[in-house]
């Protein structure tokens, strides 16, 4: 009887030999997005919320509040300031008077904001909720893009975008 030679087979699953081949290419994937993310510039950059407004840790401690947005309104006469009330005991005088009322500064022309509130209002403030303060932009100090710096008392937040 003749016996035919077969020759040998790799054994290994198909699958494993695609495996090999993937393996590198999703490391490379790995290894681009955390440099990508490190280059980006999350160190070095102050922590901010949705908008890209800063945090300041210190202006949440004395007034329990957090800013999220600074928008112009009315043909851009306008300036709406919303915070969000982190402590509600600190926060209940908040903007209600001079020196807790957040004066703005125009980075790129230093020009302020005037302390004349148009959305004084009396609010039951309760944690959590987003409140608003209404300025006059005068003059056009403020422009959509520019950035502002936020002074209450001795605080500053700095680099707040105006959108």
């Amino acid at each position: 009887m003749d016996e035919t030679v077969v020759p040998a087979r790799n054994t290994a699953p198909r699958w494993m030999h695609n495996l090999k081949l993937l393996l590198p290419a999703v490391a490379l994937f790995v290894a681009l997005t955390g440099w990508s993310v490190w280059r980006l510039g999350f160190r070095d950059r102050p922590a901010s919320v949705a908008g890209g407004v800063p945090l300041s840790s210190e202006i949440e401690e004395q007034f329990g509040v957090r800013f999220t947005g600074l928008h112009l309104l009315g043909r851009d006469g306008l300036v709406d300031l919303r915070y969000r009330v982190i402590d509600a005991g600190k926060a209940k005088n908040f903007g209600h008077y001079t020196e807790t009322s957040p004066l703005l500064i125009a980075e790129d022309s230093g020009k302020l904001i005037e302390v004349t509130i148009l959305g004084l209002h009396n609010h039951r403030v309760e944690a959590g909720r987003i409140y608003y303060i209404m300025y006059r932009n005068t003059g056009g100090a403020l422009r959509k893009g520019s950035l502002v710096t936020i002074q209450l008392g001795d605080q500053r937040l700095e680099h707040v975008p105006v959108q």
